[in-house]
């Protein structure tokens, strides 16, 4: 009975790409197990079953990506942000929204003309040109959801997560232009399908002719090129429609995004930063176990396209109940515990921080227990004296020391030294939240930190009373750290962090 249930689970259903691929994995198994089971094995067949379920379902939620074709010529580039600012005026026009923004009372004001309508229309637009566009969405989106409006924190998170895809014709062109019109020649296999689109580029599975299995990222076309015109477009239309609250400084949010998309866009960079953590993580004396970096495949790779080893895994956020089954507690804990070592050897040690948090870049795989890190255009290189300062801003942070966050932070450049009482106070209760987790020894259960909600309060006091923009490095540095806990709160991870923090108090920043 068990041999046969197992079958009839596991032969049903289509397969689609990866997750099919790794299904049939599953099966296989299922049917090598069942077929000499007994009693014994029933409990593995189970396993092997629930696994194949989680699967199907993932295959049964996959999105298909969406195929528009990327505006690549500045005129285009224009076109597409003035149909998007006209689109956006006309939406606001016929939902009265408009006469909603002369209201100084109204709670309409703190939203400028964003609805629901004008939102969707917004992300819809920035995930067709892609590029600059889509980047200040999702610096926005993770760096200041919680004080944007409501409809806009929803578009982004949209943004964030999703691209469409350039048609094939234009894949083709840019294949063609970095190897030649013979550009299959160079791969042995290579699927014309992506399965992943991101702010700059979409990434395709293939296979060199030596049999290794390999992700190729290729660059829109265009989005390198149009970077200054699409950062100035986007701020006058954010600016016009008074989307973003003055005080979170989009001027520097936009100069920040751009300086970061203008290195995202040399994949040759992005290669020799790949190349360089994988060495730091897996040969040096900072090698943490169960962690991987691909390797770079330099003679498949361009300034426009980029190919590493393929990686086996899922993306972090799948190992929480959100999508079905929980992952037990000690793998949630052992990958959250490896998440947080990885963010402060690169800031405390390696002093370059790979500043983008998106789950999906930190992919797990159960069946070697490794946690695999890809994506490294959005790296950044901080100097010694700010390094050294902001280990003892977060010790200070963790220990409570009000007298020492406000004396670092006002030397580092948080604080200017007229803020008002109640700025002072806001950003010491901040402070206080962020270093809540290294404070004493023993786990720490992020399944009870209100991060979020706590930090939101202090961020409304920010947005009205905050006199200087934050330190230049504190725009990529914030983004990555307050991912790395989010994703801990989000797994539910106990960790023992203050044990962490103490590993590197002692130590000087190494010279790279």
């Amino acid at each position: 009975r068990c041999r046969t249930a197992a079958r009839r689970k596991l032969q049903s259903g289509s397969l689609l790409g990866l997750n099919g691929l790794k299904l049939t994995r599953v099966m296989a198994r299922a049917n090598t197990t069942v077929s000499n089971s007994g009693d014994g094995e029933k409990e593995e067949v189970d396993i092997l079953q629930k696994k194949a379920d989680r699967i199907r379902t993932k295959l049964r939620e996959r999105k298909v990506l969406k195929e528009k074709e990327v505006p690549s010529t500045s005129l285009a580039r224009m076109m597409g942000f003035g149909g998007m600012a006209a689109k956006v005026a006309m939406q606001s026009v016929f939902s009265g929204q408009t006469d909603n923004v002369q209201n100084e009372t109204s709670a309409a004001k703190d939203q400028g003309w964003i609805n629901d309508a004008v939102a969707d229309t917004i992300a819809s637009e920035l995930c067709r040109m892609r590029g600059a566009a889509l980047k200040v969405g999702q610096i926005l989106s993770l760096q200041d959801g919680q004080n944007l409006p409501r409809p806009l924190a929803k578009a982004l998170e949209r943004v964030r997560t999703e691209a469409n895809i350039m048609p094939k014709w234009q894949l083709e062109e840019v294949m063609s232009r970095s190897f030649g019109s013979e550009w299959r020649a160079k791969f042995k296999e290579f699927d014309e399908n992506p399965v992943a689109a991101a702010s700059i580029g979409q990434v395709h599975e293939g296979r060199t002719h030596h049999g290794t299995k390999v992700a190729i990222k290729v660059q829109y076309p265009g989005v390198a090129k149009g970077v200054e015109a699409d950062m100035a477009n986007l701020q006058r239309l954010l600016t016009f429609g008074q989307f973003v609250p003055k005080g979170l400084f989009l001027d520097k949010v936009i100069s920040t995004a751009k300086e970061e998309l203008s290195m995202e866009c040399d994949y040759i960079r992005e290669a020799d930063n790949q190349e360089r953590f994988r060495e730091f993580f897996m040969t040096s004396e900072a090698k943490i176990d169960g962690l991987n970096v691909p390797s770079v495949h330099r003679e498949l790779s361009s300034k426009d396209i980029i190919t590493t080893d393929w990686v086996e895994g899922e993306p972090v956020d799948r190992l929480t109940g959100d999508f079905g089954e929980w992952a037990p507690q000690t793998v949630r804990d052992s990958v959250a515990r490896r998440l947080l070592e990885v963010v402060l050897k690169e800031l405390f040690v390696f002093r370059k921080v790979q500043s983008d948090p998106n789950w999906s870049n930190f992919l797990y795989n159960d069946e070697n227990d490794v946690l695999n890190l890809i994506d490294f255009g959005a790296s950044n290189d901080y100097p010694s004296e700010f390094v050294s300062k902001y280990l003892k801003l977060v010790k200070a942070c963790a220990d409570k020391d009000r007298v020492e966050i406000l004396r670092i932070s006002k030397d580092i450049g948080f604080l200017c030294g007229r803020e008002s009482p109640s700025m002072i106070k806001a950003h010491v209760e901040a402070a206080y939240v962020m270093g809540e987790p290294f404070a004493s020894g023993g786990e720490f259960d992020f399944a009870k930190f209100k991060h979020g909600e706590r930090m939101a309060e202090q961020g409304k006091v920010f947005l009205n009373e905050r006199l200087v923009p934050p330190p230049k490095e504190v725009y990529t540095l914030h983004r990555k750290l307050f991912g790395a806990i989010s994703t801990c709160v989000k797994l539910r991870a106990k960790v023992a962090c203050r044990d962490l923090l103490d590993s590197f108090t002692e130590k000087k920043p190494s010279v790279n």
